[in-house]
């Protein structure tokens, strides 16, 4: 073989490779766009219940076409307390069988057709006039590209067969010894560690199995190494998480290398029996075609893939709870980690990729604003009903205004990265950026107006002077409806809940209302009492504050969409 056609070989290995990885790319984001937000409601409805669980794992790789996505987005969600450490273990552990999906779907029949795949979705998508239509032609433009990138490969390695220095290189990765399906395993870790997709691997040994440079048993045992190769992604994300989110991703490298270890025990009746069900499943005749031999180690590989992560999630699963406390013991918790000070609980750069997920952890980090929010408000109930200033409540109003100055600048930034990150979010997915940028530029406004009527009250408190039982009782009924509208839109928030907006906007003038009815009682005192200007003035200022804090509360609920 001479030089040009080595360089056709590596052009085409090359090219395969990069249109599969971005057809694995579009075939995710288009499902994810389609998915929208119930992705994140799917991973936030995990229970302690580990079938739940694993099934939730394999459903949203599906979507995400990754179980390194996945995998990475719940050591975020573990790092972010979302998820305790046994349901990311659980989901983890589900993740792997839904990986497979991606390998089945490349030995349908229509795998020749991906060039005529890729046309069509290409003029849906400039064509169409629906958002829904348009994602779904992106998820059918990558799935064509996963056909075509994958013939590409397998035409490219067919010179490899005639190259007798090639053949002797790959046959020291021979997998009839158990030192060779070792090797052949460390192969396709290094490899798939490298490229970070284990999808990418198996579609490279599919090339070179279709190619006949490799037999059968040295592809299991490359696709087999690539599932330990892909741990890498969340052994690398969980730098600087917490202990939990790194014992995540330990338990999914230390499971998958269990099970690497128990298939090379067993290598020989494993690769035979996927061997013979493929050629009862999938014939070759006595004179297969080159078209057929590539469909034919498609399908097997694919075979072995799934009975490999299948018959692992199946045989650890009794053992999850053990490798929990494995983990737990390996990695304790280190008294540095607690850090002081506000800091993102759901922000993680993690899911940064998947735009649904990621807006998913801002709603629930602007639900942490609101609670802080609501906490601030119950401090202010007892500052006014408190005979003596507590100094606690003073620095707990404090804090929480400065929390929320932070969260406010934290959240903005992390939705302007979603939005340069992806240049083509959907209607619906930048409808709820916008929302998020607004809901947390209220709640820090809101709770300034909160720290604002804490500094009135301190100005009376400072000149040695009280607010009357009737100003006293009045801000504390201002307080409590203030707290119980922030109840409702929390749950409203929380639950996704439309018909409930207009509830919230009744219950807001409600409050508003009042505010009017108490400034009117308060001019009425006025002209038969004698107050001073500092009381006047002060509860003025009082209910203008309150007032301020419910309009925040106003533009809050009419952002939810109704």
């Amino acid at each position: 073989m001479d030089t040009s056609q080595l360089l056709s070989v590596f052009a085409s290995a090359l090219g395969g490779v990069g249109i599969f990885l971005l057809g694995m790319r579009m075939m995710s984001e288009g499902l994810q766009a389609i998915a929208g937000e119930r992705l994140h409601r799917w991973i936030s409805a995990v229970t302690d219940n580990r079938l739940a669980a694993v099934l939730v794992g394999m459903g949203v790789t599906c979507l995400l076409q990754s179980s390194s996505a996945t995998t990475v987005m719940v050591v975020g969600f573990v790092n972010s307390g979302l998820m305790t450490l046994m349901q990311g273990i659980a989901v983890v552990s589900g993740a792997h069988v839904g990986t497979t999906l991606s390998l089945w779907l490349l030995t349908l029949d229509i795998a020749r057709y991906g060039g005529f795949l890729v046309g069509a979705a290409v003029f849906v998508h400039l064509f169409a006039k629906g958002e829904r239509l348009r994602n779904a032609a992106t998820a059918a433009l990558g799935l064509g590209m996963l056909f075509y990138g994958l013939q590409l490969l397998s035409d490219g390695f067919v010179p490899l067969r005639t190259l007798d220095g090639v053949r002797g290189a790959l046959a020291a990765f021979r997998a009839d010894t158990a030192g060779g399906f070792l090797l052949a395993a460390l192969a396709g870790m290094a490899v798939t560690a490298l490229i970070q997709s284990s999808a990418a691997t198996v579609a490279l040994v599919m090339g070179l199995a279709g190619a006949q440079a490799v037999d059968f048993p040295t592809a299991v045992a490359l696709v087999l190494g690539s599932n330990v190769g892909t741990t890498a992604t969340a052994l690398l994300a969980c730098a600087g998480a917490s202990r939990n989110a790194v014992r995540t991703a330990l338990a999914n490298t230390l499971s998958t290398m269990l099970a690497l270890f128990i298939a090379l025990l067993v290598r020989g009746p494993f690769t035979a029996g996927c061997e013979r069900f493929a050629h009862w499943a999938r014939p070759l005749g006595d004179a297969p075609s080159p078209e057929a031999l590539r469909v034919w180690y498609t399908f097997a590989i694919a075979c072995a893939h799934s009975l490999f992560n299948v018959a692992a999630t199946v045989l650890f699963f009794p053992f999850l709870g053990l490798f929990a406390r494995a983990v737990t013991r390996l990695v304790p918790v280190r008294p540095s980690e607690r850090a002081e000070g506000w800091r993102p609980r759901f922000l993680d750069p993690r899911v940064l990729d998947q735009p649904a997920v990621a807006l998913g952890c801002v709603r629930r980090e602007i639900l942490g604003m609101a609670q802080t929010c609501l906490d601030m408000l119950s401090v202010l109930a007892r500052v006014f009903a408190a005979d003596k200033p507590d100094p606690s409540d003073d620095a707990a109003i404090l804090r929480g205004e400065a929390d929320l100055d932070t969260a406010q600048k934290e959240i903005s930034e992390y939705i302007g990265r979603i939005l340069h990150g992806h240049g083509n979010l959907t209607g619906e997915l930048s409808d709820a950026a916008r929302r998020g940028i607004r809901q947390a530029d209220e709640f820090e406004s809101l709770s300034d107006c909160i720290r604002g009527a804490h500094k009135s009250h301190a100005k009376i408190r400072g000149a040695g002077e009280t607010l009357t039982p009737t100003a006293v009782g009045e801000i504390t009924d201002l307080c409590a409806r203030m707290a119980s509208n922030m109840r409702l839109l929390m749950a409203l928030m929380a639950a996704g809940d439309t018909e409930g907006v207009f509830l919230a906007e009744a219950r807001c003038r409600d409050l508003d209302d009042a505010a009017k009815r108490y400034r009117a009682a308060h001019m009425e005192r006025i002209g038969v009492s004698c107050l001073t200007p500092m009381k006047s003035l002060v509860y003025s200022d009082l209910l203008v504050a309150f007032r301020r804090q419910n309009d925040h509360l106003l533009n809050i609920v009419q952002t939810l969409p109704v």
